[in-house]
């Protein structure tokens, strides 16, 4: 083989490489957002199938646990166990919260538009029900690339911006359900 086509061949495989190994990446990230929205769209069928029309759920969330009484997808009673006050939700409600993973929280939180509140959310489902037993939801600024706030701050400063002024998160747990007549 001669040094110019070893050389071109070379050069082929350093400028092909990085693209595979990017299509590579984003083909793991694309295939594991299907298996989890594929896992939440057959929890939901199974609650579909076996949930109830009518029930008590008792739910913490952040240190408060409430007891929500649930008729046909609307909440009837909310019961606070202690000392706290939270609204009622339904398990639909908690399937759109798990739904969420990847969306904007808030947008603009800081620098202009530089930044914006993404979620995070991991869910555990019932295994024959269906609903989801809890619902781990973290909070954390990133950068907004969608909005020139964000570009400027990077030709400014020459440094994506710094967003990471705050992060938060929180468990939602289904304590116990059952069903109403």
């Amino acid at each position: 083989m001669k040094t110019q086509t070893r050389i071109r061949l070379a050069l082929a495989i350093l400028g092909i490489a990085p693209l595979l190994c990017i299509g590579g990446v984003a083909a793991a990230v694309i295939a594991s957002d299907s298996a989890r929205e594929q896992e939440i769209a057959a929890a939901e069928a199974r609650w579909r199938t076996h949930g109830f029309p009518h029930y008590v759920m008792v739910l913490e969330e952040l240190n408060c646990t409430v007891e929500i009484e649930v008729s046909d997808r609307r909440v009837v009673r909310v019961k606070p166990l202690e000392r706290c006050q939270r609204d009622g939700r339904t398990i639909e409600d908690l399937f759109t919260l798990a739904k969420r993973d990847g969306d904007t929280g808030m947008r603009c939180i800081t620098l202009g538009c530089a930044c914006d509140d993404r979620l995070s959310v991991e869910s555990v489902f019932h295994p024959h029900l269906g609903y989801p037993m809890s619902i781990y939801v973290r909070i954390e600024a990133q950068p907004n690339w969608r909005h020139p706030d964000a570009w400027r701050y990077l030709i400014t400063h020459g440094r994506p911006p710094e967003c990471m002024m705050m992060a938060g998160d929180k468990l939602l747990r289904v304590v116990s359900l059952r069903s109403l007549p």
